[in-house]
């Protein structure tokens, strides 16, 4: 079956990818993975979600990870009332290089993903992770740059 890999983050802007993830996976057929990166320094394994799990089946996780998994769960629920299969991933690393490795894991026929609105400085200081994501990917990546 197609995969999709779904990157979000903990912005607002992760319910207007989902969207467009839903759209692209019913339109193509495809599962989708939702993966979300937290600090390298965090000391959490890779998090494996499925679709449906009831939180409180689980411990509590650290603060970031806590978040991480709330929004990869909020993004889970959304796909599934859309009727595509998804799974959830939490990954400790580097934003645009775990987004990458992850993909290619997976053999994911696309990576969706945001873009954040970052000034020029901003830019220069943090370095934009869709761009660099786009350089290195070795699949189609469709990144959602509406600011509505």
């Amino acid at each position: 079956m197609k995969t999709l890999l779904v990157a979000i983050d903990r912005s607002m802007m992760a319910r207007k990818v989902v969207a467009l993830a839903s759209t692209q996976a019913l339109a193509l057929r495809a599962s989708v993975v939702v993966l979300c990166c937290v600090d390298a320094s965090c000391a959490c394994g890779p998090l494996e979600i499925e679709a449906g799990e009831d939180p409180s089946e689980y411990g509590m996780a650290r603060d970031e990870q806590n978040t991480a998994e709330a929004a990869v769960r909020q993004a889970l629920a959304e796909l599934q009332r859309s009727g595509v299969t998804a799974r959830g991933r939490i990954v400790a690393g580097e934003p645009a290089s775990t987004i990458v490795a992850e993909a290619n894991r997976l053999q994911a026929m696309m990576i969706i993903m945001g873009r954040r609105q970052l000034n020029s400085f901003n830019r220069l200081l943090k370095g934009s992770c869709s761009a660099a994501v786009i350089e290195r990917a070795s699949c189609t990546v469709l990144v959602d740059v509406r600011v509505d």
